[in-house]
């Protein structure tokens, strides 16, 4: 299972797509964390250009995006059994 992790103890890889939640807004949205070429860093929404503190929202931490759902293959494998 996956738990929020504050921006204060680690930041995510930047490039890849994540879960965040923001101090001043109760919804979760999916966006990015990308560096500069000076190595400083900003969060996106999704594959928009501009931050999300452009837009005046503030990452206070993220977690990985869950793995996408699959169909129960163990239940496939159980039916099998029973046949």
């Amino acid at each position: 299972m996956n738990k929020w992790i504050p921006i204060t103890e680690r930041l995510p890889e930047p490039g890849g797509y994540i879960l965040l939640s923001f101090e001043n807004y109760t919804l979760a949205d999916i966006g990015r964390y990308e560096k500069d070429e000076d190595g400083s860093g900003a969060f996106y929404p999704g594959d928009e250009d501009e931050s999300y503190a452009s837009i005046d929202l503030f990452v206070n931490a993220w977690m990985p995006l869950p793995k996408p759902y699959r169909p129960d293959d163990s239940m496939e494998a159980e039916e099998m059994l029973t046949l």
